[in-house]
């Protein structure tokens, strides 16, 4: 089966060892989610899934945020407030899993378009990249 999300460090690396380390470590994850849902997993399993996915997800964005204040960064409070965003989009998710078991295709959507906006776009900048439109 192929996988829901294709880590390509041209395309997704910032060059940050330890950032493009935890992006690939989310994208094990969401790829593991997804292939458990294809295969229609129980609840329990797939909650085990949910569940350490948004615990990577806040282990990653306080990383994240404390690589941007080591680094002086001036948009990192911009970005935290993207993360706030991000994580109730995500939990508003969860919610709605643990309550009715079902994960819908617009929560493999919204981390798709997470991924790969977020990287792409915010993330880079506190890199200093520039991606190539695609």
């Amino acid at each position: 089966m192929a996988s829901f999300f294709q880590w390509d460090p041209a395309r997704y690396g910032l060059g940050i060892a330890e950032m493009d380390q935890e992006h690939e470590t989310l994208i094990r994850l969401m790829n593991g989610l997804h292939e458990l849902h294809a295969a229609k997993a129980g609840r329990a399993e797939l909650a085990k899934a949910l569940d350490a996915l948004g615990d990577c997800t806040v282990r990653h964005f306080r990383d994240e945020e404390a690589y941007m204040d080591r680094i002086g960064y001036p948009n990192a409070n911009r970005h935290r407030l993207l993360h706030a965003s991000l994580l109730e989009r995500f939990r508003e998710h969860a919610r709605r899993f643990h309550a009715s078991g079902e994960l819908g295709n617009d929560f493999f959507y919204f981390l798709s378009n997470w991924l790969k906006a977020h990287i792409r776009g915010v993330d880079a900048r506190y890199a200093g990249k520039e991606f190539a439109a695609a």
